[in-house]
This record gives C-alpha cells, structure tokens and sequence, in this order.
C-alpha cells in the first residue's frame, strides 16, 4: 500500500531543507534582531532555557494562545495537530499518543512531564490522558520532543516527550470554565490565585465526564473529579521554589493490550522543588490506586471454560528524587549535569506475588559547545541500572548550523529505550475459576501475562532538519528527514498447542510479553509551516510521511500473522496531514478551523474477540475530518473582569472513522475501540 510514493515525499522534504535556505537573500543576515515570540523559547530539548533554533531535537511548542484558541477540550487533541505525532482516541478516557513510528497500538513509548514530574503509571507503562490533575484551561505551554529522549531524561523517553508546563500563580484571580455537549460530555474547571508578598498560590479544580458513542444510553465510559493546590514562594537571589498537591478521583474504562479494563482509582502527588540559576532539584511521590475489571471471558467457541476475578485491586507507588545544575567553565561553554532515583512498588492481592519493588538510579552529563556564534555542538551521555533489566547507556549527539541569524541546519543521533512496566515483567492473576472441561485453565492464567525475562526496548535515531523565520519573522518553516530502528520491541504472543480433537493444551501452552516480532525500520520526514501574516491570523500546515518495514522475520507460533512480515508495518497510517487556521476579529469575535487526515491501516484482531481464538486481517480506511471553534469575549476596558462564550466542534461533519479499530465479541460486546463520531460542546469562561 502507498508504494512507490516515499521516494517522492522524502525528495520534496530534503528540497525544502536546502532550497529554501539557499533561496533567501544574503540580507537576511543583516536583519535586526527581533524579540522571540512565546514558541521562539524552549526548555525541554537541553534542559535549559535556549532559543528554539538552537534547540538539538526537533521540538514543537503548543502556546497559551493556541490553548485558549482551539476547538478541542483536551490535552490529547492539541497533540493530534502537531506533525510526526500520532494520536488515537480509543475510549472517552484513554488515548494514545506516539511519536514518528508507535510501533503497536498501545503507545507507551512516550514520557509526559508535567512541571518536571513523570506523569507514567508504572504498573500499567502508559500515562492515562484524561487523568492529570490539571485541565487545559490550567496549561501555559507544551513542549513536544519530536524524538528520543532518554539521554537527558532517562526510562521510557523512547520516542517522544512531552513536557506540560502549568499557569504560574500570578495577582489575585478567579477563573472558571464550563462546557457540555453531545455525548454527556460535561466539564467544569475553576481557577483561584492569591499573591501575598512573595508567596502565591493557586487552587485548580472540576469535574468532567464523557459517555460511548456505541452505546449512547449506557452508563458514562468517564467520570472524574480533580483538585490540585500550587504554592510559589520566591526568595529573591537564593531562587524560588514549588509545592504542589493534588488528587484525581476517576471512573473509566481504559485499555491495555490484554483487553479493555473497567477502572475506578484514585490518583494523587506531592510534589517540591526549588531553583537557582545554577541549581535544581525537585521530589516528588506518585501514588495510583484503582481497582481494575478486565472485560475478557474466557470463553471457547462460544462456551465458558472459566472466569477471571471480577475485580483486581492494584496499588503503585513511585518515590523519585532528581537533581541537575549547569556550569560555564569557559566562554561559550555551558555543562548541564543530573542525577535522578526512582523506588517503585505495586501491590495486588490477586497477583503472585503479591508485592514487588524495583529502583531505579540514573545519572547523565551534557555539554554543549558554541564556536564562532554560528555552529553549536551538543553531546551528552545518560547511564541507567535499574533491578530489573540491564545497564543501559543513551548517548546523543548534534550539531546545529546557524548559518543565518533566523535559519538552523541541525544534524543529529541518538539511542533511547523502555523499561518493561510491571505489567510486562509481573503480572501474574490468581484466583482465576475453572470449568470441568479445562482444569488446567487457573495454572495457564496464573503462567501468563508477565515474563521476568524481558529486556528494554530500544531506538537508535538519526534526523536531519531545517528550521527558518522568513518573510521578516512571519513565516516559519520547518522540515526533517529522520531514521529509526526500532529493536527489542516486546509485543504479546500466543504459543497454544492443541489436541487432536482441536481443544487447547494449556499445560503445553503459554501466553505472555516478549521481546519478538516488534524489529522496525522507520524511513520517514515532515514538512510543517506556521504563517502570521498579521497578528490578529495564524496558519499552520504540516505533512508526515513514513515507511516502516519489518526488520526480522516472526517467530515461530506467532499469533498475530502480520508481524514481521511485509515491507510495511501495517498498523500505522503512512500520511498524516493538519491544516489549521485562527482569527481574531473584530469586537472580540474569534474564530478558527482545524483539517487532519491520515491514510489507511490494516490491524491483525481475534475473530470472536475470545482469548484462545485465531486472528484475521482488518481494514481501517483512511480518515479526513474537519473541526471548528468560534467565540466571543467581552472585556470592558481597563477592567479586569471579562467573559467568553463560544462553542467548540470536533469531527463537525460527523465522519465514522476509527482510531483504532475494535473486535465484537460473540455476545456482540465492543471489545476494541469506537466510531468516532462529531462532538459538539457549548462553552463559557471568564475571570475576575
């Protein structure tokens, strides 16, 4: 599918790279200099302040303005407009998000930091969306590493960071939001600030819930409350510091690769930190307790054969410590250097064993070299040991061309990996009910899921990009051409044998996590434009184009058939494409419009939706829809009161498509994901 036209793509990708730097007059070099606008500022890619055309990965920003000017009502929206990014809404309370090749449907090769903190639930390896503490109304910026990550981030900054930036406390405020639309999708969100002298705090909290376009008049598939409390105190010239706490009650359903799962938890921080200009260290403790309903019978051919606990109480609990400073030791010279502890636990009373611990300790060390105000070098080096997989050492290096005062030619490599998550190496379910006709059935399950063995997942990448400011600063221009090799990956496999009369041996049998049939080869690039021909409009374009292929040839036993075969991965869209635009109008009038497209895919899926059943090619066709937003905000003049109504439109023209396709059970159960249809809300905010 879509040969023949990568060749085209990349060519017209490594065009822009250099022919638009060589198209631009000598006399950019004589430019003024101008302010950078808020997305000219990055932290993320060096872990220090820098311009963004200096940054050593490719980075994307999300500002405050595109937040509060946007039709979408969540953090996982915002991401699907960014390029090399993959998203998939697959229920109202989980989402998936990956960057340049997912290489499964689950997306958990991504790191989410918000204010520093790693947002990863470690006994699931993912981050639940939906269940941070803040919502966007909380947001000042996102900084998006479109890449790996691990050398200065350490575990699971695989092939994307994403780093969550919150509001700072600022003169004494009060905000609120409120929306509801189709769906039963309601949110209510409040704001209050309070500054006392060099103190500030700041409460933020609300509700939301969203119901299931299958089942519109079943129960609600999310319900969640939040609250968070910040504390800011500055110290003057001995810095500032940061505490923060807070809790997320939900109800949901979410999903894992072993089937989707009913939750009802409690997620909760505490965090602190303080800031020098030379010194930064922060702690914080994670603290996620839920209570998991697997929707998986086991049934055989349309007949039970046995029955799983219906509820799993799963507790986990991270302590982490991190620490980094910078030093100058000559002009043009700036290392950057950290250390980082991580104690994890999980507890299950239906697991065997019942409590596990791990540690994990890191430290890295950064350098970065101007020469002759153009050319800047980057290197740094992480090592990593944690109890449960080997040594790992993530290197990177770059090297960013300055060749004009507004244009950055930037060269770069590196490795990056995962670290298998409990429910990859542990999970083991007891208690597990048999029917005469398979005793084995407690044992089989119990054997399953986990596999102590596992190695980290790993990624060595290599990109070539180019960044510009044209048009005296309107015009931003960005293109990059990029190379990963995906090893290691760990994927679920099925080794059943049978008898001769077709029933299952599960005492020969075994289900679990291994490191097979997830060997990719990614060739990809992107073409992205931003255009603020005045400032009251701005455009933005961006096209992604990858081909992926399979490296190794699948295993023996292997039981979904398309792994590690063909010259292409087929569970990810080859073309991804958004166009978007923002006006602000007269009298307070906004307004915008959002298009995303991304081609077909094909998944390998049971074909009853049983545990013990044989799996079959499924179509996804490609998608293309449209999403629209319009306000209006009344301020008085020099007042700080203001109020804004306005109505937000996801999929406006309704299209069926689905982010991930599903498997009907036998009892016609939608065990997979949902047609995703229009969403339209309704909303007001405003602040005093």
């Amino acid at each position: 599918m879509h040969r023949g036209v990568h060749p085209i793509c990349l060519l017209a990708m490594v065009i822009a790279s250099v022919a638009i730097p060589l198209s631009v007059s000598a006399e950019d070099e004589l430019e003024d200099e101008f302010a950078l606008l808020e997305d000219e500022i990055v932290y993320a890619p060096a872990r220090h302040q820098q311009d963004i055309n200096e940054s050593p990965a490719a980075v994307s920003v999300i500002t405050r303005e595109q937040i509060a000017n946007t039709h979408c009502m969540d953090i996982a929206c915002l991401l699907r407009q960014v390029p090399e990014l993959d998203v998939l809404r697959i229920r109202p309370m989980y989402h998936a998000v990956g960057a340049r090749a997912m290489n499964d449907g689950l997306a958990d090769k991504a790191l989410v930091l918000l204010d520093g903190r790693e947002l990863l639930i470690e006994a699931l390896g993912l981050t639940i969306w939906q269940c941070l503490p803040i919502h966007i109304e909380d947001i000042e910026r996102i900084e998006i590493i479109r890449g790996p990550g691990s050398a200065l981030y350490g575990a699971n900054a695989h092939s994307l960071v994403v780093s969550i930036s919150t509001r700072r406390p600022g003169v004494n405020y009060a905000e609120a939001f409120a929306a509801g639309g189709e769906l039963d999708r309601l949110a209510f969100n409040v704001r209050l600030g309070q500054s006392m002298g060099p103190w500030a705090f700041q409460f933020n909290g609300g509700r939301e819930t969203a119901g299931n376009l299958d089942e519109p008049a079943a129960e609600l598939e999310m319900d969640l409350y939040r609250a968070r409390l910040r504390i800011d105190r500055d110290w003057d010239a001995w810095g500032d510091s940061l505490l923060s706490l807070g809790v997320v009650r939900s109800e949901g359903w979410i999903y894992t690769r072993l089937a989707p799962a009913a939750v009802s938890g409690l997620h909760s921080h505490a965090q602190i930190e303080h800031r020098t200009d030379l010194v930064q260290g922060r702690i914080w403790f994670n603290f996620f307790d839920t209570d998991f309903s697997f929707d998986l019978p086991l049934t055989y051919m349309g007949f039970q054969v046995g029955k799983i606990p219906e509820v799993i109480s799963l507790t986990n609990a991270t302590l982490d410590a991190d620490v980094q400073a910078h030093w100058s030791p000559f002009e043009g010279n700036l290392l950057t250097g950290g250390a980082n502890y991580r104690w994890l636990a999980m507890y299950a009373s239906q697991n065997e064993p019942d409590e596990i611990h791990q540690h994990r300790v890191g430290l890295f060390i950064q350098d970065e070299q101007r020469l002759f105000d153009q050319l800047i070098l980057n290197g740094g080096v992480r090592l990593d040991y944690n109890s449960i997989t080997p040594f790992t050492v993530s290197p990177r290096l770059a090297m960013v061309w300055r060749f004009t005062r507004n244009q950055l030619l930037r060269l770069s490599g590196g490795q990056a990996y995962r670290k298998p998550s409990f429910f990859n190496t542990s999970v083991h379910v007891t208690g597990t009910e048999a029917s005469i006709f398979l005793p084995e059935l407690p044992d089989f399950i119990q054997r399953s899921i986990g596999n102590e063995s596992l190695e980290n997942e790993s990624l060595t990448a290599f990109e070539i990009g180019y960044r510009g400011r044209l048009l005296e600063g309107a015009l931003t221009v960005e293109s990059d051409v990029f190379f990963n090799l995906y090893r290691n990956g760990i994927r679920f496999q099925s080794h059943l044998e049978y008898f001769e009369s077709g029933f299952p041996d599960l005492a020969n049998s075994i289900m679990r996590f291994e490191n097979t049939g997830g060997d990719v080869n990614c060739l990809g690039g992107s073409l992205s434009l931003i255009w603020r021909p005045i400032a009251a409009l701005r455009l933005s374009a961006n096209y992604t184009y990858r081909h992926s292929w399979f490296a190794t040839e699948p295993a023996e036993g292997e039981a979904d058939p398309s792994v590690g075969k063909g010259d292409r991965v087929p569970w990810e869209p080859a073309h991804l494409a958004n166009l978007a635009v923002h006006g602000t109008l007269d009298f307070g009038l906004r307004a915008g419009a959002a298009f995303h497209f991304h081609s077909g895919t094909q998944l390998q899926q049971s074909k009853t939706g049983e545990l013990l059943s044989g799996y079959e090619t499924v179509e996804n066709p490609a998608a293309f829809f449209t999403s629209l937003y319009a306000s209006w905000r009344f301020q008085p003049q020099e007042s700080p009161r203001w109020l804004e109504i306005g109505v937000r439109a996801y999929n406006v023209f309704n299209e069926g498509y689905w982010d991930r396709l599903a498997t009907w059970r036998l009892d016609g159960v939608n065990i997979g994901g949902q047609a995703l249809g229009r969403l339209v809300s309704l909303f007001i905010r405003g602040g005093l």
